[in-house]
């Protein structure tokens, strides 16, 4: 059964393509994703980094909605899975050991975007650009280690502006082959609680993703 905070992105989606009366398409998008994160923070005894990058994934159903020859609304439901590091150190001339922090953060994300296609460029070939910005429902978050104590708590909802670009090659009559690159970077803070030996903790989510599926 679904519980509430699934609802809401969900919903969405289902809305989104039970009122299209024109004709759409529907895919499946697998996404290997190289997940990382920016931050900024305040303390008087702590300097705070982001502690690397991480292999990560998103997948989940598309819908492309026709707005024009070219021109088309792009959105889905997507499960995705990020990364979230920290390396902290002691200010000072003694730093001594840095201490790492990582956490498991998953997302229900819905994306809304538009999607250009040129006309082909090889037999059955288009290139495609995509634009637009993405709906993004916490419905986990774990730390990777035992102890962790900069962060408390990740806030329920997030956002992230959203570029991509790749090629399409069409199969048959109805079938489509898709890939491409994609760029996510987080707009908002996604951190709701933190230690009070910080002040002002801003972290926000990005990931490069090469994206492969097929439409019908």
């Amino acid at each position: 059964m679904l519980t509430r905070k699934y609802l809401l992105p969900v919903g969405l989606f289902i809305l989104m393509t039970s009122t299209v009366t024109a004709q759409f398409k529907l895919g499946i998008q697998m996404t290997p994703t190289l997940s990382t994160n920016r931050i900024s923070a305040e303390s008087d005894s702590l300097s705070l980094n982001t502690d690397g990058a991480g292999l990560r994934f998103a997948f989940g159903p598309v819908v492309e909605v026709p707005i024009q020859e070219n021109y088309y609304f792009s959105s889905g439901l997507f499960f995705v899975s990020k990364r979230a590091g920290i390396e902290t150190r002691r200010k000072g001339s003694n730093p001594g050991i840095p201490i790492r922090e990582t956490y498991r953060l998953q997302y229900l994300q819905v994306p809304i975007s538009l999607k250009l296609f040129t006309n082909e460029v090889g037999l059955d070939k288009k290139i495609y650009f995509q634009l637009g910005t993405t709906l993004e429902f916490n419905i986990e978050e774990e730390p990777k280690e035992e102890e962790n104590f900069l962060i408390e708590d990740f806030r329920r909802f997030d956002s992230s502006l959203l570029a991509a670009v790749g090629v399409e090659y069409k199969l048959g009559l109805n079938t489509t082959l898709f890939g491409g690159f994609s760029y996510h970077r987080g707009l908002f803070n996604s951190v709701s609680d933190q230690s009070d030996l910080i002040q002002d903790l801003t972290l926000k989510n990005d990931y490069l993703g090469l994206d492969v599926g097929i439409k019908f």
